[in-house]
C-alpha cells in the first residue's frame, strides 16, 4: 500500500546566504561530527549547525555553510550531484554548483536515507514508517518496501563504529605537546566508508582519513578549539586565538589549525620572543609546549597583559603592574586600586584603559595623567590617534597634539557611534564589531559604512590580520579578505 502524505515546504536560512558568490569564509569551531558523505573531489560533514566541504585530495578545509536548524545527516546524490540533508522535521536539497536550496517539510527525525534516479527514501527514527519522496514535485508518499540495492545514508551507531577494530579504543587522546589536558578522550560519532577510504568523525578532535590498505591517516582540524574568542593576537608571524578551551593557531590562510589545549580558562595572553604568557586568576604563566612555568602572582585577579621591549604590563582587578623582562620582581606601576582592562604600549606612552578613566604614561617625562574620565575597555591607535572603547560601548578619540591652554579641549572627544562591542584597525580605518554586522570609521572621511559583505548580525568581537577581517559571532569565525571589504 502506498500514501500520499500532502505537506509544505518551509524556508531554511543559511550563511553565507549565496556560498557560490558571497566573499566570506565561515570557519566553525571544533564540534560534534554527526554524519559524512563525499564526492569524487569533496568530503562533506555536519558538525553542530555547519556543513563542512573538505577538498578530498590534499585534505584541507574549503568551506561552509551554517544552516539556522540542527543538522543530523548529510548524503551525496550521484544521480544529480546534490547534497541532501536533513533535519528533525525537514529535508533539504543543496546544489553543490549554484549552493541553491530546496526544503521540504517531514513527519520527523530520519534514521536513514537512499536514492534512485527519482526518488529519495528514508526511514523514521521513531517508528518503522517508511517514505518516499519525489525529487522534483516534492511529493511524498508513504511505502511498505525499499527498492534492493539501495547505498544508505545513516546515523552511525556503535555496532558501526566496532566494525573496524584497528579504531579500538574508539577514541582519541592528545599528543601531550599540545595539551595540558593529555587523558582527556575524544569519542568517534561518525564513520563513513566509500570503498577507498574510511572516514572518522570525533567530538572535538576533528576529521580523519584511514587509507583502507595501508591503515595510514590523515587528520584535519578544521577551526579553533571552540567559539568562546576571547582575543586574537599576532606575533612573530603567528596568529594565536584565545578561547574558553586553549589557544588555537591558524596555518596556511585559515585552511588548516593546530591547538593548544589549556587546563584552565585565561583572561589573556602575550607573546614575546617565542614564548606564550597567559593570564590566568591571580597568576602569569609562561608557556612551553604543554608546561608552564610560573612567573608571578597577584592578590587580585589579572585581566589584561601587553607588553614593549623592556617590560610585561599586568592590568588586575586593583591597579597596573609591570614586570622586567626575564625577572619575576613585580613593580606597581601607575593606576591602582582599580580594574584594568586594557594596556597598549606604543613607543612614546602607555595607555592604560581603567574601570573609571583612560590613563597615560608619557615616556619622555616619566609622568601619568588621566585622559579621560570614561570607563575604557578596548585600545587601538591609527596613526598619531588613539581610539578608546568605553566600557558604555561608545568610542572616544584621543589626540594628543599641544593645543592653546586658554581654548577649549579639542583633544578628545565622542564618535556619536553607540552600541560597539570591540573595535580594530589595519592602521587605516577603524573596525567596529555591533548587533548588527561589521561597521568602519574612516577617520580621513569621518564616514561610518557598513561592512555589507559579511552578514549582518551579532558580533561580539573583530579582528583584522593579516588583509583578513576576522568577526567573531557566538556561532563561529567569519573571515573576509580586506580587498572585499567595500
Amino acid at each position: 500500500m502506498i500514501g500520499l502524505i500532502l505537506l509544505f515546504s518551509i524556508n531554511v536560512n543559511t550563511y553565507p546566504q549565496n556560498a557560490m558568490w558571497d566573499r566570506y569564509t565561515i570557519i566553525p569551531p571544533l564540534g560534534i561530527i554527526r554524519s559524512i558523505a563525499t564526492s569524487d573531489l569533496e568530503v562533506f560533514a555536519i558538525s553542530g549547525r555547519h556543513l563542512l566541504f573538505v577538498n578530498k585530495l590534499d585534505y584541507t578545509f574549503k568551506k561552509s555553510i551554517f544552516f539556522d536548524c540542527d543538522l543530523e545527516l548529510v548524503g551525496y546524490d550521484h544521480y544529480t550531484t546534490d547534497l541532501w540533508l536533513t533535519c528533525t522535521d525537514q529535508i533539504i536539497r543543496l546544489n553543490t554548483i549554484t549552493y541553491t536550496l530546496r526544503t521540504f517539510s517531514i513527519p520527523g527525525a530520519v534514521y536513514r536515507f537512499a536514492f534512485d534516479a527519482k526518488n529519495i527514501y528514508f526511514e523514521s527514527a521513531t517508528s518503522d514508517e517508511r517514505f518516499a519522496l519525489d525529487k522534483i514535485t516534492g511529493a511524498l508518499s508513504s511505502i511498505n518496501n525499499f527498492p534492493e540495492n539501495l547505498k544508505w545514508y545513516k546515523r552511525t551507531s556503535e555496532n558501526d563504529i566496532r566494525k573496524y577494530p584497528f579504531l579500538n579504543p574508539y577514541y582519541y587522546y592528545d599528543d601531550p605537546q599540545f595539551s595540558q589536558v593529555p587523558f582527556q578522550t575524544y569519542p568517534i560519532t561518525a564513520v563513513y566508508d566509500d570503498g577507498m577510504y574510511l572516514y572518522v568523525g570525533t567530538d572535538r578532535y576533528g576529521l580523519l582519513k584511514y587509507d583502507k590498505i595501508s591503515w595510514d591517516s590523515k587528520r584535519i582540524i578544521y577551526g579553533p578549539l571552540d567559539s568562546h574568542i576571547k582575543t586574537v593576537k599576532k606575533f612573530d608571524k603567528n596568529i594565536c586565538f584565545l578561547s574558553a578551551s586553549g589557544i588555537s593557531y591558524p596555518q596556511e590562510n585559515l585552511s588548516r589549525w593546530s591547538y593548544l589545549r589549556l587546563n584552565k580558562t585565561a583572561a589573556d595572553l602575550v607573546g614575546i620572543n617565542n614564548d606564550i604568557y597567559v593570564a590566568r586568576n591571580n597568576r602569569i604563566f609562561k608557556t612551553s609546549g604543554n608546561l608552564e612555568f610560573p612567573v608571578s602572582d597577584f592578590t587580585k585577579n589579572v585581566l589584561a597583559l601587553g607588553s614593549d621591549s623592556e617590560n610585561i604590563y599586568v592590568g588586575t582587578s586593583s591597579g597596573l603592574f609591570k614586570i622586567v623582562k626575564d625577572t619575576q620582581s613585580k613593580i606597581p606601576f601607575g593606576p591602582e586600586l582599580y580594574a584594568v582592562y586594557y594596556v597598549y604600549p606604543t613607543a612614546d606612552a602607555v595607555y592604560v584603559g581603567g574601570e573609571f578613566a583612560l590613563y597615560e604614561y608619557v615616556r619622555e617625562k616619566k609622568e601619568w595623567m588621566t585622559v579621560l574620565n570614561f570607563g575604557v575597555k578596548d585600545i587601538v591607535a591609527i596613526k598619531n590617534t588613539i581610539y578608546a572603547l568605553g566600557t558604555n560601548n561608545q568610542i572616544m578619540r584621543y589626540s594628543d597634539a599641544p593645543s592653546d591652554s586658554l581654548a577649549a579641549d579639542t583633544s578628545w572627544y565622542l564618535l556619536p557611534y553607540f552600541n560597539i562591542y570591540d573595535i580594530d584597525t589595519d592602521n587605516e580605518v577603524l573596525y567596529c564589531a555591533t548587533y548588527a554586522g561589521i561597521y568602519y570609521y574612516d577617520p580621513t572621511s569621518s564616514l561610518y559604512k557598513a561592512i555589507y559583505n559579511l552578514p549582518r548580525i551579532d558580533y561580539g568581537y573583530v579582528f583584522c590580520v593579516d588583509n583578513t577581517i576576522l568577526a567573531i559571532s557566538r556561532d563561529a569565525v567569519y573571515s573576509l579578505p580586506l580587498e572585499y571589504r567595500d
